[in-house]
């Protein structure tokens, strides 16, 4: 990753946790090498689109701007962390690893059944807006393609820590939406996912070079 790069998540996090009611803003970039989006929709436009209903989409009365804009992003993020978790078998070489990948990745689907039925409920189609960018806690397409192509101790090392800055992103981004969001149930799930988060964060392996 590129200082640029770096840059521009460290800043992103700043924004999510300074305005939860702009749980999205961490999308792409300014500038400092962002990567376009794959629909080539602008940044302010997929902000837009993270943080209310489409057009002549109502949500229901319960939902706030912050709520749809954490379930969409959260959607986005653990569709791709699942995915990478989905390498583990065929790519680890440390047990620990893939001893703490197994029941990880179920949780995230039983997550994203929860995150989709919230959306649901709420009126909102199911779309990613976030799709293409480059923010805090996302493995990217270009990233779960490096990942993809390494195998043992080197997809291990870049596979903890992809999911360690997943794990620690999806706790603050949760933590805003219990402050911000006004569903219930959202609010609730967001409760949950920055327990887990901080859970399986901190049992996490450590990388290794090779365990014997």
């Amino acid at each position: 990753m590129t200082a640029a790069a770096v840059t521009r998540r460290v800043a992103s996090v700043a924004v999510l946790l300074a305005a939860a009611t702009l749980l999205t803003t961490g999308c792409g970039g300014d500038g400092g090498g962002g990567k376009p989006t794959g629909e080539g929709r602008s940044t302010s436009a997929a902000r837009k689109a993270a943080t209310r209903p489409p057009d002549g989409q109502a949500t229901s009365g319960t939902f706030n701007s912050s709520d749809i804009g954490w379930i969409q992003l959260m959607i986005a993020m653990d569709d791709q962390a699942a995915l990478l978790l989905g390498l583990v078998p065929d790519h680890s070489s440390d047990a620990e690893v893939e001893k703490w990948a197994k029941p990880v990745a179920a949780g995230y689907r039983r997550e994203l059944v929860q995150l989709r039925e919230l959306l649901s409920r709420a009126g909102v189609p199911d779309t990613n807006p976030h799709h293409g960018h480059d923010m805090p806690g996302m493995v990217t397409e270009e990233e779960l393609r490096t990942i993809e192509g390494t195998k043992d101790a080197a997809f291990d090392a870049l596979f903890l820590a992809a999911m360690r800055e997943h794990l620690d992103q999806a706790a603050k981004i949760a933590h805003s939406e219990r402050s911000a969001g006004t569903d219930p149930a959202t609010k609730k799930l967001a409760a949950s996912v920055e327990k887990t988060s901080l859970t399986w964060r901190a049992r996490l392996p450590e990388a290794t070079s090779g365990r014997p």
